[in-house]
């Protein structure tokens, strides 16, 4: 005789489904026309996150927190929508690092202060120089046939839209005249797939580079084109690199010529304009290649590794002898010893040298640890899924200002709490509370650490 095994008609484990019903149950809300699902999920997450006592909340949402670096990259973002928050330990290659939440205390520690410096002097006009390319040679020195081009040697030039010879698209090149129709490149093309057709070449006489490289690209920094302008910029923007020079209008009233980058090393001019259809917000913003192109990416451009500009152009013209300046942030690549978390992104000091592996202890958002995202599957939070359902209940009533089922659910609540005390631990809530001072109490300041007490290392 087989023996098969008892399976119950209802499941083991509630699920997304069981606690959404019963937030509808509660509220009288049995369909999507009241509130829709997703409502009701927000609110669970909301009742987590600013409701319920901390003492409460579970070590199972403890989790552990991995990304890797690039080489280059200081700057990176935070899976805000499966995780709410960060702690320590934190480490880097397996070697435990400090973690810093707010950026007083973080520059504090690593110098972040912006070289500037002047790489050159306008000219009277606004640096645009651009011309066609008839043809390019397999050669150790590719020779670049473009008629009349007007460019004189050690020039840089940047090269795009080639047909065939793609892998010179992108790419800046020191230049040798050889006449007024060809120059020669600083690259061997004899490996490089035979041109066949149309290019253009990019330069201006605002070519220049920084003394000190590598530098720190910014960070969303784009607000999007003229033909779709933003109330605002990207959340978390961080803008590393600007571009400046000085113009006068009528009367001497000074016009700053802006131009930063899009993080991806291309140069920008970023535009305010007064906003007319959306009184809320006074200003809009847009962007503008800062290249002979405006509409088109890649034409001027900035080498985060080198530091080189090439094919710089302005919106206005820059008088003659006046001063271009670049502000930057150099750096020096190594291990990361500090981390930020700030602003739902984080930021690494030293800039990494190469791939790391950075482990942080992160707190997932409780619907994520809870339940399967189709609703369905074992929850790892099974005492949970009641006071959440409760919870979301009662954000639903004040939300519908009813403090009769308030304060009916405010007796469930109650209940819940005594429940899930003998179930859940409390180490998180006695935690003590992160200030600007912290930082001083920790290895950072003092004999042993960095700060002005320490002297340094």
């Amino acid at each position: 005789m087989t023996l098969q095994t008892f399976v119950p008609p209802f499941p083991l484990f509630p699920t997304l489904a069981d606690a959404i019903l019963k937030t509808r149950e509660l509220t009288a809300s049995t369909n999507n026309f009241q509130v829709t699902d997703t409502y009701i999920v927000t609110q669970m997450n909301s009742f987590y996150t600013y409701d319920l006592p901390s003492k409460f909340r579970s070590l199972k949402l403890k989790d552990i927190y991995t990304f890797t670096t690039n080489a280059g990259q200081d700057t990176y973002s935070f899976n805000s929508e499966l995780y709410i928050t960060v702690d320590n330990p934190c480490y880097c290659a397996k070697r435990e690092i400090k973690l810093f939440n707010d950026p007083w205390s973080f520059y504090g520690v690593n110098f972040n202060w912006q070289q500037q410096e002047n790489f050159a002097s306008g000219i009277g006009n606004t640096g645009a120089a651009t011309g066609i390319i008839t043809g390019i040679t397999q050669a150790t020195n590719a020779l670049v046939s473009a008629a009349n081009h007007g460019l004189v040697s050690g020039e840089r030039v940047l090269i795009n839209n080639v047909l065939g010879m793609t892998q010179v698209n992108g790419n800046s090149y020191t230049i040798t005249v050889v006449d007024a129709n060809d120059f020669l490149l600083n690259v061997n093309s004899t490996g490089f797939t035979a041109y066949s057709g149309a290019g253009n070449w990019f330069s201006s006489p605002y070519n220049g580079q920084t003394t000190a490289s590598p530098i720190s690209p910014s960070i969303n920094n784009d607000p999007g084109p003229q033909s779709n302008p933003s109330l605002y910029f990207p959340q978390s923007r961080v803008q590393n690199i600007l571009i400046t020079a000085v113009t006068y209008g009528a009367n001497g009233i000074a016009n700053t010529q802006n131009v930063t980058d899009d993080g991806q090393g291309n140069l920008i001019q970023i535009f305010t304009t007064e906003n007319t259809t959306n009184q809320e917000y006074g200003w809009t913003y847009y962007r503008q290649y800062a290249s002979s192109t405006p509409l088109v990416p890649g034409n001027a451009t900035i080498n985060y590794q080198t530091g080189v500009i090439t094919g710089l152009t302005f919106a206005e013209a820059i008088p003659a002898g006046t001063p271009i300046q670049i502000q930057y942030n150099p750096r020096q690549t190594s291990i990361p010893l500090a981390i930020m978390f700030y602003q739902n992104q984080f930021t690494l000091a030293p800039m990494p040298d190469k791939g790391y592996t950075i482990e942080l202890t992160a707190y997932r958002s409780p619907i994520k640890a809870l339940l399967a995202p189709d609703q369905s599957g074992n929850p790892e939070l099974s005492e949970w899924w009641e006071i959440l359902a409760v919870g979301a209940a009662k954000k639903i009533f004040e939300n519908r200002i009813d403090s009769d089922g308030v304060m009916f659910i405010d007796k469930m609540l109650k209940e819940r709490y005594d429940i899930i005390e003998s179930r859940t631990y409390a180490s998180i809530g006695q935690r003590s509370i992160y200030t600007i001072y912290t930082d001083q109490l920790t290895q950072n300041y003092g004999a042993t650490g960095f700060g002005v007490l320490g002297g340094g290392p």
